[in-house]
């Protein structure tokens, strides 16, 4: 069975910061839910970027900045070079994902993030 779309492939909850976030926060959020990336919205609720573990280090403990007044805008990595669209072939976007060396996908429908994809879960749609 072939997979023809995104929306086949079941999504993947999703973290998420706004642009205006602090670091505190952002970290707050990532330690809660045991989580090494965030993404970053903006006020259309579509993914503007990515926050890493290792992106607060080096942007913002590293260099000495005040986590409560750096914003994650400052501190995200961007543009995400790598982002689905529900109604994207699946097919493609696990070309790309292995093109670009992405783990994991941002997948949005009308511009808005609904969740996330990586290889074990198109995997698994393609199992079944």
């Amino acid at each position: 069975m072939v997979i023809k779309t995104i929306k086949k492939v079941q999504l993947l909850p999703v973290l998420t910061v706004k642009l205006k976030d602090n670091a505190v926060s952002v970290a707050k959020k990532l330690h809660d839910f045991q989580e090494r990336r965030i993404f970053v919205l903006d006020e259309k609720k579509s993914p503007v970027g990515i926050i890493s573990i290792v992106d607060i280090n080096d942007r913002v403990v590293a260099r000495g900045k005040d986590p409560k007044k750096t914003q994650a805008k400052d501190i995200m990595s961007y543009p995400i070079n790598l982002i689905a669209d529900i109604n994207d072939s699946a097919e493609e976007i696990l070309k790309k994902m292995i093109q670009t060396d992405n783990y994991y996908v941002p997948v949005i429908e009308k511009g808005v993030l609904k969740g996330i994809i990586n290889y074990a879960s198109i995997m698994k749609a393609l199992k079944k």
